[in-house]
């Protein structure tokens, strides 16, 4: 019992938030709080103090808080170990990734790999990229997908599979595969927000291509990738996205998809964590798992245009 009082503990810790630990240890909210008295009563001392909506550790907390994790690290590599003996694994696999790995490759790997660990459970959490890196960063998550290297100084990338980027219009709007940006900025553009990795990358090709932001006419920034593409669909504008986020309404003739000149390179999606955080077994093993279906990964999602 006392081992699982330290996960609870842990998890609060991390995102100084008692619901937010709740959601992600399958709890409730009140079997979390609970938790934390009867952590408090044993070792008599108080843990977290409140501030606002958040909570943080007091000095106890803080002394408490690297030896919990060092505790749970080893019961984890324990149980991974023995794993063939007792023909059993288990544990919470949190994970935190960008729209694209979020909605589409989580999803396909995940279900391979609860095929072979049946008794794992998730917690994924969607962000863009730069939201995806600083709750690495703050422990809010193990693992990260995503599409941009952001603090590499701080987080450790490992390459996951490439994709490319895509120019979509509505159907009604015919153009040529290799077209130019200077050939459409005439046209309406819509954006995913700043935080967004494809943004950055969009970004960095349009300044290498020597045009700025302004000289398009932007018509609207999304925050949901599935908005931005029916709103192209719907003919409000001509936008630059992920080519694996758009094959099935390709196929679908939704809408068209043509490659640009100025982006004859694929981007990267990478696996990311923290640096000075030692992962968990499990966490290892989906990373490791995930690598060897990447290839397959990129076949399903191969665009042809």
């Amino acid at each position: 019992m006392l081992l699982h009082q330290l996960e609870v503990f842990t998890h609060v810790a991390e995102r100084c938030n008692f619901s937010k630990a709740a959601e992600a240890l399958f709890l409730s909210q009140s079997t979390v709080s609970s938790h934390i008295k009867n952590l408090e009563a044993h070792f008599g001392q108080k843990l977290f103090d409140r501030l606002g909506k958040e909570v943080v550790l007091t000095p106890f907390g803080k002394k408490l808080y690297p030896w919990a994790r060092e505790m749970l690290m080893l019961k984890d590599k324990v149980l991974w170990e023995i794993k063939d003996w007792t023909g059993k694994v288990d544990g919470i696999l949190s994970i935190i990734a960008s729209a694209v790995p979020a909605q589409y490759a989580i999803p396909f790997l995940l279900s391979q790999f609860l095929k072979k660990y049946n008794g794992v459970k998730f917690s994924l959490e969607q962000g863009g990229s730069e939201t995806v890196a600083e709750k690495l960063l703050k422990g809010e998550a193990e693992i990260g997908l995503l599409g941009e290297q952001y603090h590499q100084d701080q987080l450790t990338f490992i390459p996951f599979v490439e994709e490319k980027l895509v120019l979509i219009t509505p159907l009604d709007l015919e153009l040529h595969n290799g077209i130019s940006i200077s050939e459409i900025v005439k046209y309406p553009f819509l954006f995913r927000k700043s935080n967004s990795g494809t943004q950055a990358h969009v970004e960095k090709m349009l300044s290498m291509a020597g045009i700025k932001l302004s000289q398009l006419q932007v018509a609207g920034y999304f925050g949901n990738m599935e908005a931005l593409k029916a709103s192209v669909r719907e003919g409000i504008g001509i936008s630059i996205i992920s080519s694996i986020a758009v094959l099935d309404w390709v196929n679908n003739k939704y809408i068209h998809a043509y490659e640009l000149a100025e982006l004859p390179e694929k981007r990267m999606f990478y696996f990311a964590h923290h640096k000075q955080r030692t992962l968990s077994p499990l966490a290892e093993a989906f990373i490791h798992f995930s690598l060897q279906l990447a290839g397959e990964f990129s076949d399903r999602y191969r665009i042809n245009i």
